[in-house]
């Protein structure tokens, strides 16, 4: 850190100090912007206008630079959400596909699992009975356990994804409350 010399009316020295000390100084009025203060080690005597205009401005730069870094990185987090919007479908659902639990996590059982399970089921009974009535007479039997198999698939699939509305329903409203009561507790602490 840099050490200064202060010039005083008296003509002696004083220091050495840091900038933050001179800045005081400046701010309590032992020193003026005239002052004359010369950096340890050197030899030229300067006002002390000079020494402050030349902190703001690699203060003033510092600032800069870490704007431009805020801006950068949000730049980058824009392009990577640009990017991630300009993807095919496929290659959203592959990537999806692809965070799948691996084989050392146990699988997790969930009510809308289940649905899953108990649509794909429905949609397969209705197929198997279907195929074993297609004997003369039988075809409009057969047709009916079709749709009833399809129809139970796409009931219990739209079961699963109401289940998981509602769960991401209260999931939301719990973080909602707890905000909101952790908002009342601070606010009846001061």
């Amino acid at each position: 850190m840099e050490q200064y010399y202060i010039a005083t009316e008296e003509g002696q020295t004083e220091g050495p100090y840091s900038f933050a000390s001179l800045e005081t100084f400046y701010a309590e009025g032992k020193i003026t912007q005239k002052s004359l203060v010369c950096i340890a080690g050197g030899q030229e005597w300067v006002q002390f206008e000079t020494v402050l205009e030349q902190k703001w401005k690699v203060q003033a730069l510092q600032r800069g630079e870490a704007t431009r870094k805020k801006e950068e990185e949000a730049r980058r987090r824009f392009d990577e959400a640009q990017a991630q919007l300009n993807k095919p479908a496929w290659q959203k659902i592959h990537e999806q596909q692809d965070t799948r639990p691996s084989e050392s996590e146990p699988l997790e059982i969930t009510v809308e699992g289940l649905f899953q399970i108990m649509g794909i089921l429905a949609l397969l009974a209705g197929v198997i009975l279907a195929l074993c009535n297609t004997g003369p007479g039988y075809a409009a039997i057969g047709i009916i356990y079709l749709l009833s198999g399809a129809f139970s698939c796409l009931g219990c699939f739209w079961c699963a994804k109401v289940i998981k509305l509602l769960s991401c329903a209260v999931d939301l409203l719990s973080v909602i409350a707890k905000r909101v009561y952790n908002s009342g507790n601070f606010t009846d602490k001061q």
